[in-house]
């Protein structure tokens, strides 16, 4: 087996290049050939990733976070090519869902004697994710932890970013479309995620399935600075889904627009535009050593009324 461990050296303030030697002493253990390379920049992950493919590795280990796995997803695009994940990063969450343990030691003996799982692959426009895209409150909260704060970790970056937007940020009017079903609204915040969590272990979408080929999406309506601060305790355990202006939704098909280009992450990267496009591609990528429930895609229901009633109470 050829495997390519592609290590971002600066993730998680360094942290993946301090566990360099656990990581190569684990998998000597292994009956491999490894070629073990640190990216330079970005994007350079991205085009390891490509390189990967191209030379016929058999498995790609990512040593980083969310965002360079994402690099690394859009190398491969919609090639099947094995991937491991090391969660070295600030936030880890797309790790978490996928139950790879914290200690990359431990994370390296899972994958190489774990099973391939599938998991969704997303696409928001022309790029791909595998975590979450934050469109509003979300988006100016990840411009802030790159422009200032990561040099704290997880949820301690988000909380300090979340303080400062707070008194900065204003919501805008947003025009949502889930498979067909439309809402307009004055928006705080949309979340439209694959996995359960995002920010380094906040329940944003507490129900979602990285493998059962749908969005979870998170729609907050604009709430005031009282309101903001009596949700943010009830997002760590996803309790502000019970929440009267928030909705929580699925879909496989998203668009959504505003007439102002907003900030928006995906998988912790910043970006600006005022049209986004999703889809999802049911079970396209495969993750080895990822402790998920297999499951089917599910097909959406018949019946959309209940939904029709969110979109209602959202407009």
């Amino acid at each position: 087996m050829k495997v390519k461990v592609i290590m971002n050296p600066i993730a998680g303030r360094g942290r993946a290049l301090k566990k360099k030697p656990q990581i190569l002493k684990a998998l000597l253990e292994y009956d491999a050939e490894f070629h073990l390379e640190e990216t330079k920049g970005p994007n350079h992950a991205t085009e390891l990733a490509r390189q990967a493919v191209e030379a016929g590795f058999d498995l790609i280990i990512v040593a980083g976070g969310d965002g360079t796995l994402n690099q690394v997803v859009n190398g491969l695009g919609e090639k099947q090519v094995p991937i491991g994940v090391l969660g070295l990063g600030t936030g880890n969450d797309f790790a978490a869902a996928l139950r790879m343990p914290p200690d990359p030691m431990a994370a390296v003996h899972q994958i190489m004697r774990g099973e391939i799982q599938k998991i969704d692959l997303c696409r928001v426009n022309q790029r791909y994710f595998v975590s979450s895209v934050g469109v509003g409150f979300d988006g100016e909260v990840a411009f802030h932890v790159n422009q200032g704060f990561r040099r704290l970790r997880g949820k301690a970056a988000y909380l300090c970013s979340v303080f400062k937007t707070l008194f900065s940020y204003q919501s805008r009017r947003v025009k949502l479309n889930v498979d067909g079903l439309v809402m307009e609204f004055n928006s705080l915040l949309v979340a439209v995620t694959n996995s359960p969590t995002y920010g380094g272990g906040f329940k944003i979408n507490p129900e979602a399935l990285v493998n059962d080929g749908l969005f979870d999406i998170c729609a907050a309506q604009h709430m005031s600075i009282p309101e903001i601060l009596c949700c943010l305790p009830l997002l760590m355990p996803g309790w502000h889904r019970n929440l009267k202006k928030v909705r929580m939704l699925k879909g496989r098909q998203i668009i959504l627009e505003s007439d102002q280009p907003f900030h928006y992450q995906l998988d912790g990267e910043v970006l600006t535009d005022k049209t986004l496009r999703f889809t999802i591609f049911p079970q396209a990528l495969l993750f080895k050593g990822a402790k998920v429930e297999p499951t089917s895609p599910v097909a959406l229901a018949e019946d959309v009324s209940p939904r029709v009633k969110e979109a209602e109470a959202l407009a």
